[in-house]
């Protein structure tokens, strides 16, 4: 016979013994997809019962700084264009907070003392140039919605 019909003949047979399982790597597979649905119900409760920081950026020199001190939180920061900042620090029991902006040169920075209640809120910023300051947090402050919109603007919030 020829090399190539003999490399074809090889070939040919591991192929065939590959196929088969024996008891041991039947069992084996079954471990292992016990072990991942295992693993999936742990993620599941690990997302469910602890603190969760989503950050999307899309573009140029975009920057976040984030400390969340909570037992339970779902934060969504979302930038869109370049040059855009956001520096938040919060320290509350509960944090449901959304931030989007979408522009250029645009900054939020949001910081709060202790709160011994649940922060709810959300901020959205759509232009260029703006600027949002939002300290501290207060009943008066729950479910706060900012929205700007425009161009080179600026709001300061202080709640104490």
């Amino acid at each position: 016979m020829k090399p190539a019909v003999y490399l074809i003949l090889f070939l040919f047979t591991n192929i065939a013994f590959t196929q088969e399982l024996n008891p041991l790597d039947v069992y084996a597979i079954k471990a292992l997809e016990s072990n991942n649905d295992y693993r999936n119900q742990n993620a599941n409760l690990f997302v469910q019962n602890n603190n969760i920081v989503k950050i999307m950026q899309i573009g140029n020199y975009n920057a976040t700084d984030v400390s969340i001190i909570s037992n339970k939180s779902n934060v969504v920061l979302n930038q869109i264009g370049n040059d855009n900042y956001i520096n938040m620090y919060k320290k509350a029991p509960e944090i449901n907070q959304s931030v989007v902006q979408s522009g250029n040169n645009n900054m939020v920075s949001d910081f709060s003392l202790y709160s011994s209640g649940a922060i709810n809120m959300s901020i959205n910023q759509r232009g260029d140039n703006l600027t949002i300051f939002n300290n501290g947090s207060n009943s008066i402050s729950e479910g706060m919605r900012i929205t700007q919109t425009g161009n080179s603007g600026t709001i300061y919030i202080f709640n104490h």
